[in-house]
C-alpha cells in the first residue's frame, strides 16, 4: 500500500453526456505514457453506487509504475441524481451493449452513457477494466477468457469468486468479446456504503492489477 502514499498526476475530461446532458467524467491518474491502463467504472445503475467512493479515493494517489488508471466514478449520473437502477429513459446501461442484445433500449448503444464508454473501451483497449456493482459481494469470473485476473482481484480485495448469469447485453461482457479476452470483469460489492478498510482493499487489489501482468 506504499503506493497510496503519493499525489497523483491526474487530468480530466468529458468522456460524454447523459440523456440528460449530465457530463461523464473521466479522470487519467499516471503516466500517460504508460504502456498499462486499468479502466474503473464506480457506478452502473444508479442505486448501486458504492464503487464511486474508491473511484474518489483512487483519483488521489498514484498508480504503480508503468500503468495509467482511467477512472470513471459515474457512467450514470442521471440515474445516480434519481437513485435508479437505469438511466432517464428507463434503460438498464448495462444491458444495451451488442452482445447478447436482447431488447434493452431502442437497439443496442441506443443510451448515450454506455456508447460513451464504449468508445473509451474501443480507443484506449485497457489490460483490465472492472465494473463495480452491488450487492451480492463477490467477483465474477468472466464469461470468455481467463479467469486470472479476477481471481487475483477477489484474494486482495477478500472477497469470494462466483461465476455470475450470462447476461444479455452486458458491458463486460461485450469487452472480452470484442477487445480482450478475459479482461473485463464485475466486482459486486456489498450492500451499502464501503467501510474505510474495504476502500484500501480493494484500492490494493486493484494495485495489484495495475503492477503487474
Amino acid at each position: 500500500m506504499h503506493a497510496l502514499l503519493g499525489l497523483a498526476l491526474a487530468a480530466t475530461t468529458v468522456m460524454g453526456h447523459s440523456v440528460e446532458h449530465r457530463p461523464i467524467v473521466m479522470k487519467r491518474v499516471g503516466d500517460p505514457a504508460a504502456p498499462r491502463k486499468v479502466l474503473l467504472v464506480g457506478c452502473v445503475h444508479g442505486d448501486e453506487r458504492a464503487g464511486r467512493r474508491l473511484v474518489g479515493l483512487l483519483a488521489r494517489v498514484t498508480p504503480p509504475a508503468g500503468s495509467q488508471l482511467l477512472l470513471v466514478r459515474d457512467l450514470n449520473p442521471d440515474g445516480s441524481a434519481r437513485r435508479t437502477r437505469t438511466n432517464a429513459r428507463g434503460v438498464d446501461l448495462n444491458r444495451n451493449s451488442s452482445t447478447g442484445w436482447a431488447g434493452a433500449g431502442r437497439r443496442p448503444w441506443s443510451e448515450p452513457e454506455a456508447r460513451a464508454l464504449r468508445d473509451v473501451v474501443l480507443r484506449e483497449r485497457s489490460a483490465v477494466t472492472i465494473f463495480y456493482h452491488q450487492p451480492l459481494a463477490v467477483v465474477d469470473v468472466p464469461s470468455v477468457g481467463s479467469a486470472r485476473l479476477s481471481r487475483r482481484y477477489a484474494r486482495v480485495a477478500r472477497l469470494p469468486v462466483r461465476r455470475l448469469p450470462t447476461y444479455p447485453g452486458s458491458l463486460s461482457r461485450w469487452e472480452n468479446a470484442r477487445v480482450r479476452r478475459g479482461s473485463a470483469f464485475v466486482v459486486e460489492l456489498p450492500r451499502g456504503p464501503m467501510s474505510d478498510v474495504a476502500v484500501l482493499r480493494h484500492a490494493a487489489a486493484v494495485f495489484a492489477l495495475a503492477g503487474a501482468p
